[in-house]
């Protein structure tokens, strides 16, 4: 025990546990780029309202005829909207509730074909927009969230 040296050892150890405590206040990526969300909360709630209501048909339509080029992209304004709409700001989708919808969706689809992809994320495109126009935000946001997801990783058909 004398030939250990002390204060090294705790010099040593105080650095790890500073490291891992100052890694530990990183928050989680964000799912929605600032560029983005900024945009959304720059644009009135009527603006909003209406051109979300345009963005989803045109979602929709896209879905439908397998063109997927930009239908991740658009999904997930899509979903800044829908949040901007629910809780009256956009943000950059941090939460458990986001991470866990995104984890959940990405779980199911990791064996899926390229085929069923598709159609689970027409499905949730027809929930968003039935979520939508019933004026249910939070349920619209979960839907734009599982389409983004379901279609990120998808070559472009169109």
């Amino acid at each position: 025990m004398r030939n250990i040296c002390w204060p090294a050892w705790i010099s040593a150890f105080a650095i790890v546990a500073f490291v891992l405590l100052v890694s530990g206040c990183q928050g989680p990526e964000p799912l929605v780029p600032r560029e983005t969300y900024q945009q959304v909360n720059d644009d009135g709630r009527e603006w909003t309202y209406d051109t979300a209501w345009q963005n989803i048909r045109k979602l929709n339509a896209d879905l439908e005829q397998g063109e997927l080029g930009t239908v991740a992209d658009d999904a997930l304004f899509i979903t800044s909207q829908m949040e901007r709409l629910e809780k009256g700001k956009a943000t950059s989708l941090t939460s458990s509730w986001a991470r866990s919808v995104v984890e959940d969706v990405s779980h199911d689809a990791a064996n899926a074909s390229e085929e069923q992809k598709l159609s689970a994320a027409q499905q949730a495109g027809l929930r968003l927009q039935d979520a939508f126009d019933g004026g249910d935000f939070l349920t619209a946001q979960e839907a734009a969230l599982e389409v983004h997801v379901l279609t990120r990783d998808a070559s472009p058909q169109g």
